[in-house]
């Protein structure tokens, strides 16, 4: 069995000698920072980085941010701790950077150094700040001056911005309305904003943003927002005003007359039926609904001819003031056929139509309903109106968007239309009593269409292609390639030496 020992010497040294020949190539190994659910360090924590050598000859240091050796000494706060860990090729060399009870000041860039080998980290220590002495809610009357304050503490020293609705409150775009100002006192750093002439808009949350930054990392900061919120005192405001609201109804309806008004605080309400004679008999609150936080006021009426014409009073009051206004509930009518429909605006495929009546109208409406024909040939040539069969063709729409005109009557815009083209329309009105006559018919024209109104053509960029690849076979390591070169030869040496044994023999 000698050759069989002779033939596993000769392989182990052809291994050892092929082997040897392959590079020793040196790499740092360097463990990622992580910090939880923060994007810092607190200040006074504790913190280890390792760094990996892939070589045991390697020699391994840190270099703190300020360019000095860290050294292996425990008792210092800050020190490197060497050991050693599992490698390919045995064990190899790994130094731990400890930092205990850490300071704002071990913020930057820690280098980890073998020889012309070098990674960085880094390192963001923060004690984040602190608000103090900050009120979350202040109150102030209509028409004063308020300055909100917030002081901040930490290190790095904070400074100090204040957002409203997620915009920044500058004073260089409306020195008229705010002032702000930064003073430094015992507490930290203190905030100050001035709102001047308060309105009820006013009314809101403001932000006090603290931002703390390091001079020395770029990407070390904290963000903390304190919101203060603000309630301007003013007394109650209706909405639409303080004019007598008429309500419609049909016979023996239930009807909700709802009374909101905005003020601060929340008003209280009070409802009233108007006797007469500047006489007035209050209604019991078991009587009256409050809804939407207290904030409206709704009284139930029946409406007959006893309460068609009769007026309800609702009182709005808090602390700074009262505000009265009127109702009128009137039997629904059926609405009356439009006076006059003309053009009031156009564009390439809407027309903007004003509707008028003679005189007040004394109808609620619903909706409006639109007839449209189109006008062929020479729109300019035809301007005697179609008739009632020719509308049987013609194009309809339900119009339930729409607004008071400045002078007389309501506004809506009729869309879909054709560019540069010729319609005749006719409206009627809409209600819960029914439906009015149709107007009599009107001409508009849209106009052409500009280059601003054309669509923008929409560009898709083609993706940029993929590289192409070789193949989904990776390329062989080395380990693989000397185990297949030790295994051949293995059986190389062996069929030989069995072959010269056969020639022995």
């Amino acid at each position: 069995m000698k050759w069989l020992f002779y033939v596993i010497v000769l392989v182990y040294m052809f291994y050892r000698s092929v082997y040897g020949l392959k590079p020793v190539e040196n790499g740092l190994i360097l463990d990622p920072v992580t910090y939880g659910d923060d994007d810092f360090l607190k200040v006074g924590a504790h913190k280890s980085i390792s760094c990996k050598a892939t070589n045991r000859n390697q020699k391994v240091e840190w270099i703190d941010p300020n360019g000095k050796y860290v050294k292996h000494l425990p008792t210092n706060r800050v020190f490197s701790q060497e050991h050693f860990v599992a490698a390919m090729r045995g064990r190899a060399p790994a130094l731990v950077l400890t930092i205990t009870n850490a300071v704002v000041k071990d913020t930057g860039v820690y280098r980890c150094r073998s020889g012309n080998l070098e990674k960085n980290v880094s390192l963001c220590v923060v004690d984040p700040s602190d608000f103090v002495d900050t009120q979350p809610e202040v109150s102030a009357d209509l028409g004063r001056s308020i300055t909100l304050s917030c002081q901040a503490k930490g290190d790095p020293e904070p400074r100090l911005l204040w957002s409203r609705n997620g915009e920044t409150i500058t004073d260089d775009e409306t020195p008229a309305k705010y002032r702000l100002m930064t003073k430094y006192n015992i507490q930290g750093f203190e905030g100050l904003l001035t709102i001047t002439s308060l309105e009820p808009e006013d009314s809101g949350i403001y932000s006090c943003v603290s931002i703390q930054e390091h001079p020395q990392a770029e990407d070390c900061s904290h963000t903390k927002i304190f919101n203060i919120t603000l309630n301007v005192n003013y007394p109650p405001i209706f909405e639409d005003g303080n004019d007598t609201k008429l309500v419609y109804a049909k016979e023996n309806q239930l009807v909700d007359i709802i009374c909101s008004a905005a003020g601060f605080p929340t008003p209280t309400y009070r409802w009233f039926k108007d006797i007469g004679d500047e006489v007035l008999y209050e209604f019991d609150k078991k009587q009256i609904k409050l809804l939407e936080d207290d904030t409206q006021a709704v009284l139930s009426i029946k409406a007959n001819q006893s309460t068609f014409g009769q007026r309800f009073k609702c009182q709005a009051s808090n602390d700074h003031g009262a505000s009265d206004k009127y109702f009128v509930l009137l039997k629904i009518e059926t609405p009356v056929s439009p006076k006059d429909v003309s053009l009031s605006d156009s564009s390439y495929d809407s027309v903007q139509l004003q509707v008028t009546w003679y005189g007040e109208i004394q109808f609620p409406i619903s909706a409006f309903i639109v007839e449209y024909l189109k006008v062929s040939g020479d729109a300019t040539r035809k301007t005697i109106a179609p008739k009632e069969a020719a509308f049987k063709r013609s194009d309809e729409a339900i119009i339930t968007k729409f607004e008071d005109a400045e002078d007389s009557g309501f506004i809506f815009e009729l869309e879909g239309l054709d560019e540069d083209s010729t319609y005749w329309v006719r409206v009627k009105v809409q209600n819960d009593a029914g439906e009015s006559l149709w107007s009599t018919p009107a001409k508009v024209s849209t106009t052409v269409q500009s280059v601003d109104d054309s669509e923008e053509t929409t560009t898709v960029e083609t993706p940029d292609a993929e590289p192409e690849t070789a193949g989904d076979e990776e390329p062989m390591s080395d380990g693989a390639f000397y185990g297949i070169f030790f295994a051949v030869g293995i059986f190389v040496v062996s069929f030989v030496c069995m072959f010269a044994m056969r020639m022995v023999k």
